[in-house]
């Protein structure tokens, strides 16, 4: 099931992913005029205990300033104090320059870690350019 609180500029969507684990998706602009809203929307999400984990999805999110930032720091401080966990899934542009150059996405775990390949083969783990001239002298 979706649930959505659009105020204005701000729109908090979400679904319970699985039991625990809340998805929300922001839209809009995450700034000084929506800070409250925001903050009021992330408590409400928090609110029943059964929730352990809330995962943010701010791809949708045009604009992200250091007030709303403050605010998810302090969402996810006031969650940790009750052992539950505020982690940021996705983000895209402007919010994903602010995460990126503020280093608090890592305090919510993004970017998430990348998924290392393994090569399985001796040629896999060749150069690329060696892999050409591999191939070009066994033909």
């Amino acid at each position: 099931m979706t649930h959505a609180a659009h105020h204005g500029l701000l729109r908090c969507d979400h679904h319970d992913v699985r039991p625990g684990l809340r998805y929300v998706t922001l839209t809009g602009e995450a700034d000084l005029a929506t800070a409250d809203q925001l903050e009021r929307d992330l408590g409400r999400l928090l609110a029943p205990a059964w929730v352990v984990h809330l995962a943010l999805d701010l791809t949708l999110l045009r604009y992200l300033d250091c007030a709303a930032l403050a605010v998810l720091v302090a969402v996810r401080q006031a969650a940790s104090a009750n052992s539950q966990k505020v982690t940021i899934s996705a983000a895209g542009g402007t919010p994903q320059r602010v995460l990126a150059l503020t280093g608090v996405g890592q305090l919510f775990g993004y970017p998430p870690p990348a998924v290392v390949s393994v090569p399985s083969t001796r040629y896999e783990r060749m150069p690329p350019s060696l892999r050409q001239a591999s191939l070009r002298f066994a033909s």
